[in-house]
């Protein structure tokens, strides 16, 4: 699904996770995989699937509580992992085999943080 025809006027996008190529091993989760949409602006973090049965889910930036990152050792060597966002009143998204996974908690913290900081500034 192209980006454009989700975001709402005004919405940036700050930061566009990517999939590992390991993500891509088998058949489903290459379909699985082809049709995901992931994407955090500032306003929201949003993850979309599915080819025949769409999925979507997001959370408001600023209500997102924790994000949990789960690598094993071949996550660890290979730089990927899963991300669990969990938002307050939204349950939890677990997205599997993205790439530089503590990056991604990374770019979430850093868009709260100027969020907060531009909303104490008015």
């Amino acid at each position: 699904m192209k980006i454009s025809k989700i975001i709402a006027p005004g919405e940036t996008i700050l930061y566009k996770p990517k999939l590992s190529k390991w993500a891509y091993l088998n058949l489903g989760r290459l379909i699985r995989n082809l049709t995901t949409t992931i994407f955090i602006s500032d306003k929201r973090f949003f993850h979309s699937y599915g080819w025949v049965h769409r999925h979507a889910h997001e959370i408001i930036i600023n209500k997102v509580e924790s994000i949990l990152v789960e690598q094993n050792l071949w996550g660890r060597l290979c730089n990927y992992g899963s991300i669990k966002v969990s938002g307050t009143g939204a349950g939890t998204i677990v997205l599997r085999y993205i790439k530089r996974p503590i990056e991604f908690q990374r770019q979430v913290r850093a868009i709260q943080g100027a969020r907060t900081n531009s909303e104490n500034d008015k």
